[in-house]
């Protein structure tokens, strides 16, 4: 798109280079993409909560940088007609559009995220995630009764959650809780428990097919999440679909696999439930 103006005989020409209106158009669209994710609350769907402040730092950049990029998209040239031959000028091919294919694969690396943002539905992660990326039970060997030895900060936690006559668990003490049974089962044996999560039948072990029921935690985003959870005792004559969320009360015990210890819940009852607003846990 060209408006022309004329100039002690040459011409300035005012363009639009394509090249930077498309710059201009996916900042700005990076910018309203998180701020539509804060807005809705599906941020939390892809971060840790402690650095929502970061994507939103990003989203003011963005934005920034759309307002820096907009006077790009206008350029003014001035060109002498007096060259110009019978069959028009050559200048007026150049609209600073031309892409070549490199181009064309940058844009669409950079593009990707966009399309795939607005345009595919959110899906959390499950039983066939955690598959894919393992889940984890068990601790090596047995350390021993915590009263033996001299406890380290983190120890004296752990003896304060043993100490606690039932074991309620929750998006804040989820990770504590769980780290404290698989670093030492066997002093939660006979403890009351009660927790929620996903269902995965984990079939790691061929001689051994395990029910686990499941959580994934997520350090920063989605991109880190691990899969940890209890292993549910007879989990599979008690019905349970894979990938179903449910409640589970019960009560702990250990079993022995060589010099692995695997904690694991005698049921004594369970419902399935909702999948949660908060499917993730963030230690």
């Amino acid at each position: 798109m060209c408006i022309h103006g004329y100039k002690r005989g040459g011409v300035n020409i005012l363009r639009i280079h394509l090249r930077q209106l498309i710059k201009a158009f996916v900042l700005l669209l990076f910018a309203v993409f998180i701020f539509i994710l804060h807005e809705s609350g599906e941020i939390g769907r892809f971060i840790n909560p402690d650095y929502l402040y970061f994507s939103q730092i990003a989203s003011v950049l963005f934005l920034f940088l759309f307002f820096i990029q907009v006077p790009r998209i206008f350029t003014t040239t001035e060109h002498d007609h007096s060259q110009c031959g019978p069959w028009g000028c050559t200048h007026d091919d150049d609209n600073g559009g031309s892409f070549s294919l490199q181009t064309f694969i940058s844009y669409g690396i950079i593009i990707l995220p966009l399309v795939t943002g607005f345009l595919l539905p959110y899906k959390d992660f499950g039983a066939a995630e955690a598959q894919k990326r393992g889940v984890s039970y068990s601790t090596y060997h047995d350390h021993g009764d915590l009263e033996d030895h001299e406890l380290f900060p983190q120890e004296k936690d752990i003896l304060e959650i043993i100490n606690e006559p039932a074991l309620y668990f929750d998006n804040t003490n989820f990770a504590d809780y769980l780290t404290s049974i698989t670093t030492y089962p066997e002093g939660f044996i006979g403890k009351s428990i009660e927790l929620d999560g996903f269902i995965l039948e984990d079939d790691f072990h061929v001689n051994s097919k395990r029910t686990v029921i499941t959580r994934f935690l997520v350090t920063h985003c989605v991109a880190d999440a691990h899969a940890a959870g209890i292993v549910i005792e007879d989990g599979s004559s008690l019905g349970i679909k894979e990938n179903s969320w449910i409640r589970v009360k019960g009560k702990l015990d250990v079993q022995k696999e060589g010099e692995w210890l695997i904690p694991v819940i005698k049921v004594d009852s369970w419902k399935e439930i909702d999948l949660p607003l908060d499917p993730y846990i963030y230690p």
